[in-house]
């Protein structure tokens, strides 16, 4: 019974080493870098819906897969992500709040790419005169958003906070405002589908547009060109921000490197999208980051950084050179010593036979014996002999020894 189950221990061993082998390869995310990501975006924001879907047609092509989680704002698809139940989500580079909201969790969310940019865009319900400044046209109107309680109703908050603009309220954009604010693509449908509605598209003033970007560093000033022959189009003056796809910190580096590289490499065929995703490219200012770069985009970046190894190559070379040489010499000095401790051993060998086949009394010959195993004994523990035939040769005496005691 105890042979059976020793026997049953043996053949379980290589089961559990094989499973264990297997499951660590499985795991492992340089061997099998994940390909299914589930992308968080708030319901109900045109631009992070659009995007969504064009990235979920632009990575299946690559052979990945997506599957879209939609959540009430953008505070809380960032939050779905840092408790990891969902991988990926946008946010917008100004929107510094969510951080701020998300407090210990926003450690567990990285930067992977850059996406889009998006534009501030304001529409006004009737036209207004020129000569009204920017504070002077929003002071006690109601602006109409997409999302309540979200990104752009944090933002859009902050930049009147700031400008000191009174009495404005922020509301549903059904609910009947003077203005329509969203954050949008250079010629997207939504202003197509408002002018043709007779709302009429807002150009902020550049002392506005000023003073806003020195407030935050992570907006830029743009101006959108009128569309050539188009009657009534004029420039519009407003300013961007760049979008960027965050994810969880979790995923592993492989797995980010290669989505980020694939975003990248292929972003022509995403612009042919829409012309927004141009700014989809390696143009990163890591410090302005909200979220730190992923390990993984970071290595994507550094791809044609010679690694350490490259580096010092010839360096390394010469000293695993030298190890091979030094470590050569140790062997054959092990060698030669080992060879002289065997012959060493020889030479008492020799000296046994010797004995024994001198005509000698039994006494005479038991006294040479155990003088021989004397020497022997003292030059073993000078570490002169080798101890594996010294155990022999101490058997053999021994037991001619005992031979002489019998008889």
């Amino acid at each position: 019974m105890i042979e059976i189950r020793k026997k049953n221990k043996r053949n379980i061993l290589p089961l559990l080493l094989t499973l264990f082998i297997a499951v660590f390869i499985n795991g492992c995310d340089f061997f099998k870098p994940q390909t299914t990501f589930r992308l968080a975006i708030p319901k109900g924001d045109f631009s992070y819906s659009t995007s969504a879907k064009h990235l979920k047609y632009f990575l299946e092509k690559g052979g990945y897969k997506i599957n879209i989680i939609e959540t009430e704002n953008a505070i809380a698809a960032n939050k779905l992500v840092a408790k990891g139940d969902a991988d990926l989500t946008f946010i917008m580079n100004n929107s510094d709040f969510i951080p701020q909201v998300l407090d210990s969790n926003a450690g567990k969310l990285r930067t992977i790419t850059p996406i889009f940019e998006r534009l501030f865009f304001l529409f006004s319900k009737k036209e207004y005169n020129d000569s009204l400044n920017t504070r002077q046209l929003l002071e006690g109107r109601r602006i109409g958003i997409e999302v309540l309680n979200g990104e752009t109703h944090a933002n859009l908050n902050r930049l009147i906070n700031i400008s000191k603009i009174e009495h404005v309220d922020i509301v549903s954009q059904d609910d009947d405002p003077d203005f329509i604010h969203f954050w949008g693509t250079y010629y997207g449908p939504r202003a197509d589908k408002l002018l043709a509605n007779n709302w009429h598209e807002v150009s902020l003033k550049q002392d506005m547009i000023d003073f806003i970007c020195l407030n935050d560093p992570a907006l830029t000033p743009f101006t959108l060109p009128a569309l050539p022959g188009v009657k009534g189009s004029e420039d519009i003056n407003t300013f961007a921000v760049q979008t960027y796809l965050v994810g969880n910190s979790n995923l592993g580096e492989k797995t980010i490197y290669n989505l980020s590289s694939y975003i990248l490499e292929h972003r022509l065929d995403l612009m042919g999208y829409d012309v927004m995703y141009s700014s989809a490219n390696e143009s990163i200012d890591v410090p302005a980051l909200l979220y730190p770069i992923h390990t993984g985009t970071d290595a994507y970046f550094r791809r044609d950084e010679p690694t350490f190894f490259e580096r010092y190559a010839d360096v390394l070379a010469l000293a695993f050179s030298i190890g091979a040489i030094v470590f050569g010499l140790i062997q054959t000095i092990r060698n030669r010593l080992q060879t002289i401790r065997k012959e060493r051993i020889d030479l008492y060998f020799i000296e046994y036979i010797r004995i024994r086949s001198e005509k000698n009394t039994d006494d005479i010959t038991k006294k040479n014996l155990d003088d021989l195993h004397q020497r022997a004994l003292i030059q073993m523990t000078k570490e002169k002999l080798d101890k594996d035939d010294f155990n022999i040769f101490s058997r053999l005496i021994q037991q001619e020894l005992n031979n002489f005691r019998q008889s």
